[in-house]
């Protein structure tokens, strides 16, 4: 069983403990059980059952103590296996290639780091209830064989045969379970679709009306793939409970015909036969639990397996720190084809030859597919090129460097994200962040306090502006921008080309930004253009090489 292989594999605690623990719960209650057919009997004959009441009340007491005890420990342990796990996940995520993340999308990572890691939690407590009723069952099944042999035999047969049903039941379920999930999974992608491109569905009529049929209609296959899972193991519950009532009938009308002592136990038997029904209900309730909770960690290790090969594959990247500050950064050569799902190739870009040197603004323009932000993506190390060399200072960056260089890098892509804490940074300077916040006319929007911005909930222009000063409280000496003005209204986007992008340049740092704002070309220290995937300059000054510009000669025309 893989859950109990993962326990077995990722839990710290000592087992024996919650064995022994677990032992003495199910003892106290098969003496609670005892003790209740005895005093039965007992009052029954107006005998004393003072002592009886005292050891039931004591048996009882054990039992809530190890049950608590049980139960707390493998509900912080379950937690702290999901810590783990999720905080693999994470770091396997965090390492893997930017193209592995991208093709296994945010509804895959989100639903096995949120929702799968979270039935662990549920289904080891489960799992701990369903392990001390099959000891207890276990014991009550010898109280019975004490009581009865004839009867034991029996109720032996039964159980059996109701674990034989129930596990061919399990397997038959286990295919819905999966195909449960993997329609479930293609509900979150419509909802992610659904709020990402919330514009776009409110805007086309059309468009939002196919994108929630769609999603309906795999809604509405989760909703009867999984009624037909539970309706499964009603079935198979509802078998269980006839067997026993087959077996309380056997016992009562059968087991007198062949022992003709039963009579005295009949009472005895039949209670201990009845009170076996709710151990084997716990523990049928159990089974589908973990056979879900089996069939997600199955999808957990598959992803696991799948970013930790992604990484493996590579060259660790953070082994060796760069040897001096970045004065040149030089594609030479350098290209990348992506993959269809088949494994055919698909748009490539490069090979790129081009060098951008401290102290200087680059700017990239090109039209929409030109290949501008792939080669954003190449030059800050979030992908492999499948050719070329990246030089820093005039040497090949070393695989072991590639993480070094990129902690160089300060970026506000075009679909960036905004962190509402300043994660990294280290304490702010309140003038500086107040002198920024002044710049970006946004002061009396937001503040930063206590590590992080008050607030993120502001426009799409104004979220921009807390990312680039976010990136400019870095201090790094690379600032990579991707269609930042996009976003701006004409007065601030004159503002930013005028007196923002000047006042980021420093003899140390490389500004380098995609841009169509055709009218601020005259702005750049040089000018690059992409095209079909091909670097080509259009600074006047360059002479037609994107390589040969010395800093500040100059400025490009539009």
């Amino acid at each position: 069983m893989e859950l109990l292989a993962i326990l077995r594999r990722e839990s710290a605690i000592d087992p024996r403990p919650l064995i022994g623990l677990t032992l003495l719960g199910a003892l106290s209650t098969t003496i609670v059980l005892a003790l209740i057919t005895f005093g039965a009997e007992a009052a029954q004959k107006s005998e004393g059952t003072f002592y009886m009441v005292v050891m039931f009340l004591a048996a009882v007491g054990l039992f809530v103590l190890s049950q608590k005890a049980v139960m707390a420990s493998m509900a912080r342990e379950a937690e702290e296996i999901i810590r783990r796990i999720r905080s693999r996940l994470f770091q396997a995520v965090r390492l893997a290639d930017y193209i592995v993340v991208d093709a296994l999308g945010r509804a895959t990572l989100h639903t096995a780091l949120a929702q799968e890691t979270q039935g662990l939690s549920r289904t080891v407590t489960l799992l701990a209830i369903a392990a001390q009723q099959a000891v207890t069952l276990v014991l009550v099944a010898l109280f019975l064989a004490w009581l009865s042999l004839p009867a034991f035999a029996i109720a032996v047969t039964f159980g059996g045969l109701a674990v034989v049903v129930h596990i061919r039941l399990s397997r038959q379920m286990h295919g819905t379970t999966a195909q449960a999930a993997a329609d479930e999974k293609k509900v979150f992608e419509g909802l992610e679709h659904l709020l990402n491109g919330f514009k776009e569905v409110r805007i086309n009529s059309a468009l939002a009306a196919g994108l929630l049929a769609e999603t309906i209609a795999f809604s509405d296959d989760v909703r009867k793939t999984k009624s037909r899972a539970k309706f499964g193991w009603a079935v198979a519950f509802m078998l269980i409970q006839v067997m026993f009532y087959c077996l309380i009938g056997l016992m009562v009308f059968v087991v007198p015909l062949f022992d003709d002592g039963f009579a005295k136990v009949a009472v005895e038997a039949t209670t201990v036969a009845l009170f076996m029904i709710g151990p084997i209900a716990t523990i049928a309730q159990a089974i589908p639990s973990v056979d879900e909770t089996e069939a997600a960690l199955t999808r957990l290790h598959v992803l696991e397996d799948r970013l930790t090969r992604a990484a493996a594959s590579n060259e660790p990247e953070d082994t060796l720190p760069l040897d001096e500050p970045i004065r040149e950064i030089a594609l030479r050569g350098i290209s990348f084809t992506y993959r269809e799902a088949d494994g055919s190739p698909g748009f490539t870009v490069g090979p790129l030859d081009a060098a951008f040197r401290a102290g200087e603004c680059v700017f990239i323009a090109g039209g929409n597919g030109s290949g501008k932000s792939t080669m954003l993506r190449l030059l800050t190390g979030l992908l492999r090129p499948d050719g070329g060399t990246m030089e820093i200072n005039g040497r090949a960056l070393l695989p072991g460097q590639r993480q070094a260089y990129r902690d160089c890098i300060a970026t506000v892509f075009s679909d960036y994200h905004l962190f509402r804490r300043l994660y990294g940074i280290g304490p702010v300077d309140p003038e500086r962040a107040a002198a920024l916040l002044r710049k970006f006319e946004i002061e009396e929007k937001v503040a930063v306090r206590d590590g992080g911005f008050t607030t993120v909930d502001l426009s799409s222009g104004q979220r921009k502006r807390l990312a680039l000063m976010a990136a400019e409280l870095e201090d790094k000496p690379i600032l990579i921008l991707d269609e930042w003005a996009a976003d701006q209204d004409p007065e601030f986007r004159r503002k930013f080309y005028e007196e923002i992008l000047p006042g980021l340049c420093r003899p140390d740092r490389t500004i380098i930004c995609v841009t169509h704002d055709e009218r601020y070309f005259a702005t750049a220290d040089r000018m690059i253009d992409m095209s079909e995937g091909r670097l080509r300059a259009a600074s006047p000054h360059s002479e037609g090489s994107a390589v040969s510009t010395p800093p500040h000669q100059g400025k490009a025309e539009d």
